[in-house]
């Protein structure tokens, strides 16, 4: 399912030459609208895609897995929050390439692993912003309202990456962290942590 927001790119191309679902709003409903859309799909388990990353061939099935092995929401690349107490001594895990293991992690970006379910945590708590932060806001309500952890997922071989680019389709002048203040996306942690008693990852 390909879900479109406004008219930047044409596809009407990969739609003569593939078979999927196309989702198109002529309002652009930023980061969130794309979640929402899962509510629709008869599934148990969801995937969220940025657009600017190409899956290899198992990614699905090893991400997959992932999520129903470790019941947590997996993740393309991890972060630590900015305001997680022990951050200095936190290691994150690599955006790109191979990892041997699944990290623990704050919050998840770029690909979003997630049981069906858990959208109703998403969605039961009101943003901070609509701006940014849908991957901390996915993951900080999982977590405060079903303890449900984020893990960067490993992917031991090419094949099971969900970015076999390497990030190199990720860094135009629209990309969102170059556009998004770290103020903002700081003070999204706050909000959870002032009035939801989010508690964020102690250790790796």
């Amino acid at each position: 399912m390909v879900f479109q927001n406004e008219n930047h790119v044409n596809i009407n191309n990969l739609k003569e030459k593939h078979d999927f679902i196309h989702i198109k709003s002529d309002y652009n409903t930023k980061f969130f609208g794309r979640f929402a859309s899962c509510f629709t799909f008869p599934v148990d388990i969801c995937m969220v895609f940025d657009d600017d990353i190409k899956p290899g061939p198992n990614c699905l099935k090893n991400y997959m897995d992932q999520c129903i092995n470790l019941n947590a929401i997996i993740g393309g690349n991890g972060r630590i929050g900015m305001n997680n107490p022990n951050k200095a001594n936190l290691k994150k895990p690599s955006d790109v390439g191979r990892r041997n293991t699944a990290t623990l992690v704050d919050f998840v970006g770029h690909l979003w692993c997630f049981k069906k379910e858990w959208l109703h945590y998403m969605f039961s708590i009101k943003p901070f912003t609509y701006d940014t932060g849908e991957d901390m806001h996915l993951c900080f309500t999982s977590k405060v309202l079903g303890n449900i952890s984020s893990y960067t997922a490993s992917q031991s071989n090419t094949d099971d990456m969900c970015d076999i680019t390497n990030n190199q389709l990720a860094c135009d002048q629209h990309s969102s962290f170059k556009v998004t203040s770290s103020e903002l996306r700081s003070n999204v942690e706050k909000y959870f942590i002032d009035n939801y008693k989010l508690e964020l990852i102690i250790k790796n």
